[in-house]
């Protein structure tokens, strides 16, 4: 799983655009950045939705990208397994975690099955939105995302959450991580505890 930044609105921005229903002047001239009042003391997430991050997220499970897609408030543009060529989407399988050897064969045999079948659906002439059918729901696949803070935290509420699948919370995390660097006011440690231990 690789995750990148692609675009954030500078954090400042926040309290910037909040301090209009305080009647505030604390950031002008050098003064405090307010954003983590509003949102932690105050409660006004609606102040988040005027800071936007987009990422890109590869070499995920289609099945991971399925449960990232029901977050409404975000927006998703993802690789298509109509159009994308096998040979230069670099398919690969997404195993899951904690199999032991066995288990983990019986995967990868699946796998290989999968792919030649798959291989030799193209080769007889069926189109790729069909051959496609027989891709398991672990073929890898990647996405960019994008959407103001607010609907990233409703993002991090529920994936980051002891109850999500492995795969979408160390997806969640790795997220996490680098929008904190861009965010810290927003996504701090306080609030990383309160949702990775909620219990869903």
């Amino acid at each position: 799983m690789k995750v990148d930044v692609v675009m954030t609105t500078p954090e400042h921005l926040i309290g910037e655009m909040s301090k209009i229903c305080y009647a505030t002047k604390q950031l002008e001239d050098g003064g405090k950045d307010i954003t983590s009042t509003i949102i932690h003391s105050y409660k006004h997430l609606a102040s988040l939705r005027f800071a936007y991050a987009t990422v890109t997220v590869e070499d995920i499970s289609v099945a991971c990208q399925n449960q990232i897609v029901r977050s409404s408030h975000l927006s998703f543009m993802v690789q298509s397994k109509r159009y994308v060529d096998p040979s230069k989407g670099g398919f690969k399988f997404i195993m899951p975690e904690g199999l032991d050897s066995r288990q983990t064969e019986y995967m990868k045999t699946h796998w290989e099955d999968s792919m030649n079948l798959y291989t030799h659906l193209l080769a007889s002439g069926v189109k790729k939105e069909d051959a496609r059918a027989i891709l398991p729901a672990n073929t890898s696949t990647k996405m960019n995302i994008s959407g103001n803070l607010q609907g990233w935290l409703s993002f991090f509420k529920l994936r980051l959450s002891s109850k999500a699948q492995t795969e979408i919370r160390n997806v969640a995390k790795e997220l996490w991580n680098q929008l904190s660097v861009h965010f810290p006011l927003v996504l701090t440690d306080n609030l990383y505890k309160e949702y990775t231990e909620c219990k869903h």
